[in-house]
């Protein structure tokens, strides 16, 4: 049985609700709004310029999926590391910017599904490439600022 968040955003995608034309911002930018990366660090490990996010956050270019999937799995990441600071489970404030969080990151994993698996592959690989080369020696960790 699929996860209830998941389920939900599905049905939304079904009514047309959640989807690339009627919603300019993506679930993933949401999402990446809550752990507090600064666009310029997210674009340089995507490997694009901040102006060029910043056109794909707004919703006038359209971004490449297999960076769709790589900016999933930075969101997922990070998500962990917010989950992972001590105190966190005592913070109602960060409960309830993990549980929006997560809730984006439903949506947009279940928006991810339609995609060929080459493309969820190649963003995978970016996201490895990343972890192991630069996110091992320059952990970009987000910040805790309500």
């Amino acid at each position: 049985m699929a996860n209830t968040g998941q389920h939900q955003t599905a049905k939304l995608i079904a009514d047309g609700i959640l989807n690339h034309q009627s919603s300019k911002t993506l679930p993933v930018f949401r999402g990446l709004d809550d752990v507090n990366v600064q666009d310029k660090e997210i674009a340089s490990i995507v490997g694009v310029t901040a102006p060029t996010f910043s056109k794909w956050r707004a919703g006038r270019a359209k971004i490449p999926e297999c960076k769709l999937v790589l900016l999933t799995l930075l969101l997922a990441h990070w998500m962990d590391d917010m989950e992972a600071v001590q105190g966190a489970k005592s913070n109602p404030k960060l409960l309830a910017r993990l549980k929006t969080t997560r809730r984006c990151l439903y949506q947009q994993e279940t928006l991810n599904q339609s995609l060929p698996p080459e493309t969820v592959r190649e963003g995978s690989h970016l996201f490895r490439e990343w972890w192991f080369h630069e996110g091992e020696a320059a952990s970009i960790t987000p910040k805790l600022a309500s």
